[in-house]
């Protein structure tokens, strides 16, 4: 399947001990924007300046592709052109913003997950155990400071419940 990422899921899996396990398991794809907002977070040393330069030396896996025309949504244009790019290509759609994913669903009926969702199809190929993946999550959290709000629910019960 072809997955189409956002800023913030490039960032979240980028803090993922199972990075490499992912960019070869799957197809992944973004656009122009969502490497400019990487370049402009590379610039820093902070946990989420060297997730983005993590990034940038692994994105010769991350083909870069650009819808023809852009969705009349109205989000950030970085997750406007991911949403674009996945309902023309039907590629699904990951973000971990979900304020545009609300809106996306609202608006055009686009379905989307969250950067776990990737990690989840890790284990379910049986090529991570649940316990690393609890703790990767957990790690990920962490490093991204979601200790309350949608996502770190969203995380909670996926782990309560694999």
């Amino acid at each position: 399947m072809n997955y189409v990422l956002d800023t913030g899921a490039l960032l979240s899996l980028a803090q993922s001990i199972y990075f490499e396990n992912i960019l070869k398991e799957n197809k992944l794809f973004t656009t122009k924007e969502v490497v400019e907002e990487i370049q402009d977070i590379a610039q820093y040393e902070d946990i989420l300046g060297k997730a983005a330069q993590r990034i940038l030396k692994k994105k010769q896996c991350i083909q870069i592709k650009a819808p023809k025309e852009l969705l009349p949504l109205k989000i950030e244009l970085a997750e406007l052109s991911i949403f674009s790019l996945g309902k023309e290509q039907k590629y699904f759609i990951i973000t971990d913003d979900i304020h545009a994913a609300r809106i996306a669903k609202e608006k055009e009926n686009l379905k989307s997950a969250p950067s776990f969702y990737l990690l989840i199809l890790l284990y379910k190929d049986k090529k991570i155990s649940k316990e690393n993946l609890k703790k990767d999550i957990q790690n990920i959290m962490y490093k991204r400071n979601w200790f309350s709000g949608v996502l770190y629910e969203y995380a909670q019960d996926l782990i309560k419940n694999l």
